[in-house]
């Protein structure tokens, strides 16, 4: 007996040796907060719409930190309100709300108040004896302070004004009141257009939170710089300053405000399905990234675009819907899914561009791909030579060649060489920095789109000018009479007309033609791919699939 006991016991050892544990439950729809206005993008103050409409209002309180539950500690049936850091503000034409006083202005909202000293129980109570202050024919509104609800008094643009009227006020209302405001933790809730203060929030340094109330099954939205956006709203005062402004949404309606930015919600549905896993994946692995700041993704390109639900449609919202709960995995965990527009013919090893190396992101030809993209420019010596100056780069002589120096075994390029003039070579423009070492903001014509290009040189002659970057046939002379005659093609200096008057070009005899197809990063999925994966029949988990290598679609919750 003891002999088959211990034979079983080392037979459950080996199963459970050889059969691989269950994936860990993970949650696939988290609550998460979204940057919308953030670091010098803050705010003084902040509007919002409840787009539900009369009476719908908004409940106010705070997000508990790690569960981000929603804690009430009051509501109102306004639909329209202004949140305001504490601070004097004013209000001019059009509501548009300041922090330092502008040339002229409709009112003021000023930060100091006048505290009764007893303490409510309630949003109730305080509420109520904010109205019996009303009714000596002063503005009252409760607040909620460290815990406790207070009711304030009135509303003064310098504590010296305060200070003054303090005595007066206590004396009528017959109770203690005591100077308050301008505090750096605190939030004030007005009416959009007015100066009626329906609420103060000053909770030891937790940022405000606003949840909208709806109307019916379907889930609140709310108006917000003209976009609407579900869930609800944070606010913060990083370091006591302006506004953050954070969306507080489930991932599954994150998601909504992600795919029909990401990819044109007219796009088959199971390309849209492919896109909102990757993003859902790419969420779930970069959740904190912008911790810093006080919430977890942005709502632009350096996280994912997110403009809430203005371009949502059916499809892309059922595409979210019919992938809610499963995940993009590999060996048990949530794999990180790139994605970009076109890769132009093969996507490229993750280890070459961004030299982290994952086995699931390997060059894949885009074997279906229709929409390669193609693109070209020419570039002379001297405006790369400005434009590297331009972007830091310290040379010690002009350009005088570029060329790739290295491509992948795919043929994506790698490496870049400059050359300059005194025979120097810059240090090699490598992986990612191949695709983007000449490309800035303000000039989208003469960008490179992806790492799939060559570099040519061209001879022949060229005005190194930014206006004029084109092959020079002939130039002409224009006589008093106004006659024109050719006078050929040379290399002296070039006299050319713009906007500002007539300029010297200098001429240079050769070009850097560029070349290529695609647009991104090459790593991951191909969205154009994956458009034409899906009208040829291919199902969402089959793009996956294609373009991941090795990972698994799996239910997760």
């Amino acid at each position: 007996m003891k002999r088959f006991v211990f034979a079983l016991l080392t037979l459950c050892m080996l199963f459970s040796v050889l059969i691989p544990s269950p994936v860990r439950a993970l949650d696939a729809n988290p609550t998460l907060k979204i940057g919308l206005f953030y670091n010098l993008n803050a705010l003084p103050a902040a509007n919002l719409q409840n787009v539900t409409g009369y009476g719908a209002g908004y409940r106010f309180g705070w997000f508990d930190g790690s569960s981000r539950v929603f804690n009430e500690v009051f509501a109102t049936g306004e639909i329209t309100l202004t949140m305001l850091k504490d601070k004097p503000i004013y209000v001019g034409n059009g509501n548009v709300y300041y922090d330092t006083m502008p040339a002229s202005s409709r009112f003021s909202i000023g930060p100091y108040h006048l505290e009764v000293s007893e303490n409510y129980a309630s949003a109730g109570d305080a509420s109520s004896a904010a109205d019996r202050v009303k009714s000596y024919g002063f503005s009252a509104f409760p607040a909620y302070v460290t815990g406790v609800y207070k009711v304030r008094v009135g509303q003064y643009m310098t504590l010296q004004d305060a200070e003054a009227a303090r005595a007066s006020v206590g004396n009528t209302l017959g109770a203690g009141v005591s100077v308050c405001g301008a505090s750096k933790s605190c939030y004030t809730v007005t009416v959009t257009g007015t100066d009626r203060i329906l609420f103060e929030f000053d909770n030891g340094g937790a940022g405000l939170g606003i949840m909208p109330v709806g109307n019916g099954s379907a889930p609140a939205q709310t108006w917000f710089k003209g976009y609407k956006y579900y869930g609800g709203f944070e606010y913060l005062r990083v370091n006591g300053n302006d506004l953050t402004v954070m969306n507080v949404v489930s991932m599954d309606q994150y998601l909504r405000g992600v795919i029909p930015y990401e990819m044109s919600p007219s796009w088959p549905i199971e390309a849209l399905k492919a896109q909102a896993l990757c993003a859902k994946a790419y969420a779930l692995k970069n959740i904190g990234k912008h911790g810093a700041s006080g919430f977890d993704l942005c709502n632009t390109t350096d996280c994912q675009v997110y403009y809430g639900t203005g371009s949502a449609n059916a499809t892309t919202d059922r595409a979210v819907d019919e992938v809610s709960g499963y995940c993009i995995m590999y060996n048990g965990r949530v794999a990180e899914t790139f994605y970009h527009s076109s890769s132009g013919g093969y996507t490229e090893d993750v280890k070459n561009i961004w030299t982290t190396d994952l086995a699931y992101l390997k060059a894949v030809e885009d074997t279906y791909l229709v929409k390669t993209l193609p693109y070209s420019f020419s570039i002379t010596p001297a405006e790369l030579t400005r434009r590297l100056r331009d972007k830091g780069y310290a040379l010690s002589a002009d350009v005088t060649d570029l060329y790739v120096s290295r491509y992948s075994a795919v043929g994506n390029v790698l490496e870049v060489t400059v050359v300059l003039a005194d025979g120097t070579k810059l240090k090699p423009f490598t992986g990612d920095r191949a695709r983007t070492f000449l490309n800035i903001s303000t000039d989208d014509a003469t960008r490179i789109r992806s790492h799939r290009y060559t570099i040519g040189t061209v001879t022949g002659l060229f005005a190194n000018d930014a206006s004029m970057d084109k092959p020079i046939q002939e130039y002409y002379a224009i006589g008093s009479g106004g006659n024109v005659s050719s006078v050929g093609a040379s290399s002296a200096n070039l006299k050319i007309i713009t906007g500002s008057g007539v300029e010297t070009a200098q001429v240079t005899n050769k070009s850097f033609q560029i070349k290529g197809t695609g647009s991104g990063h090459n790593i991951g999925m191909s969205q154009w791919g994956a458009h034409a994966m899906a009208q040829k029949g291919f199902t969402y988990d089959q793009i996956i699939q294609f373009y991941f290598t090795g990972v698994r679609v799996e239910r997760v919750e």
